[in-house]
């Protein structure tokens, strides 16, 4: 697995965090037999589908030292499992609107040693109070959705990172968004060539 990461990203791993990022995949496939955390269909492809995706984030930006990042739509974990596991230095606080997603992204980042830094909460993003310098999410909701959302949780001059594709979509006015296409960095994915991530700021 993984020689499919690109070489910047390959570079900011440890042997040990690559067998977490393994093992983590192998918890997701397992725990997926029994709540829906992923489409089951595209199961077989865990990591180059979802796994790698959440890290390639990191070809561009480390996240802050001490950030508390939020994860909003969390579902099986991602991107903010990968995320934890690559960036220790951060904390992280992964939401989910469904309680049997939340268990078990409990259990995972338990049976992972994540519990003191990753954080799991049966919350809809828009009953959630605090500030985060850091908000991730993929396309759960619409982007104006998620920026709705995000947008009250967002601490000063922070940044929100959604995970899309492309055609883009509208950015909402009072935001700044630039695109970090995916094929930049990880040119042999078919799959990843359409995406990347929209960093917005306000």
């Amino acid at each position: 697995m993984h020689n499919l990461l690109p070489p910047p990203l390959a570079a900011r791993l440890s042997p040990a965090q690559i067998a977490a990022l393994q093992e983590y995949a192998r918890l997701l496939t397992e725990i997926n037999t029994q709540v829906n955390l992923i489409s089951r269909k595209d199961i077989a492809a865990v990591w180059s589908h979802h796994i790698l995706p959440s890290l390639l984030l990191l070809c561009w930006y480390e996240l802050p030292a001490g950030a508390k990042v939020l994860d909003i739509g969390t579902g099986g974990g991602l991107p903010g499992i990968p995320l934890a596991i690559a960036q220790s230095h951060a904390s992280f606080l992964l939401i989910d609107s469904t309680r049997k997603k939340i268990e078990a992204v409990r259990r995972m980042t338990q049976s992972l040693g994540l519990e003191q830094r990753v954080q799991a909460e049966w919350i809809r993003a828009e009953e959630l109070q605090g500030q985060f310098p850091v908000i991730v999410g993929r396309a759960v909701a619409p982007l104006s959705r998620v920026l709705g959302w995000a947008k009250p949780l967002l601490a000063k001059g922070g940044v929100v990172y959604y995970y899309t594709g492309e055609p883009l979509p509208e950015v909402p006015k009072g935001w700044r968004a630039t695109f970090l296409a995916f094929r930049e960095v990880c040119s042999g994915e078919a799959y990843l060539s359409s995406k990347g991530i929209l960093c917005l700021r306000r």
